[in-house]
């Protein structure tokens, strides 16, 4: 059976001139998009925490904070899902775009592997594993996660397209020794997306969880070194 999961778009015929014209509006969009401008909530105020101008929705951090040469935890991430109604007649279910025990496990080596990698280690900060040795403890959470297929074949699923290997909000809180707040962010993620696929068509790859694991790395290499730069 062929699945073919996509977003589907509506494309009106289009002059010479107002093909031009979307073209620089769209590149302008992109440049303009590629800075978000710094924002600051009731909680970061209380907390004492400064927006910081950033490429992802929002970073906030304490004045002059620096994680030079620092130890820190990372909790266990913690993945809540969009809800989900499996068709009529599907034999798909919810649960089957869950990530199991396994993948969790992998999930959280993934995060922790790529956040030491564009995060921590340009501070010559280090991941440790015993909590009471750290100096900084990070949750990190994705919310509102879909994946785009379940990521065990099935027989009747044995090939499946889509243009997008997974969405959610990856959002995080770094607490120093004493529990108090020293950073937050959050940043809507379009894991996988085939970027530069304008057209009615759109393009398609073939879901697997090779395809899974290695589109999560790579977004997830780039949401830190996006937080990265936000702290320069």
């Amino acid at each position: 059976m062929l699945t073919i999961h996509r977003k589907l778009l509506s494309w009106p015929f289009l002059s010479r001139p107002s093909l031009s014209g979307l073209l620089l509006s769209l590149s302008l969009a992109l440049l303009g998009g590629c800075v978000q401008q710094a924002t600051v909530t009731p909680q970061d105020t209380e907390d004492g925490l400064l927006p910081r101008q950033t490429g992802l929705d929002s970073v906030s951090a304490a004045y002059a904070f620096d994680l030079s040469g620092a130890k820190v935890y990372l909790e266990p991430v913690n993945v809540a899902y969009s809800r989900r109604f499996p068709g009529a007649g599907s034999p798909l279910r919810a649960k089957d775009y869950e990530l199991d025990q396994k993948d969790i496990a992998r999930l959280q080596d993934l995060m922790g592997q790529t956040l030491t990698e564009r995060f921590l280690a340009p501070r010559q900060s280090v991941l440790v594993s015993d909590k009471a040795q750290a100096d900084y403890v990070l949750q990190l959470d994705l919310s509102s996660f879909s994946l785009g297929a379940p990521l065990d074949p099935q027989p009747w699923l044995w090939r499946v397209y889509t243009d997008q290997s997974a969405y959610g909000v990856l959002s995080g809180e770094l607490q120093d020794s004493n529990g108090n707040a020293v950073m937050r962010f959050s940043d809507r993620r379009d894991i996988g997306e085939n970027f530069g696929s304008l057209g009615p068509n759109g393009r398609f790859e073939r879901f697997t969880s090779v395809t899974f694991w290695t589109d999560m790395k790579t977004d997830m290499r780039r949401a830190f070194a996006s937080l990265d730069k936000s702290l320069q």
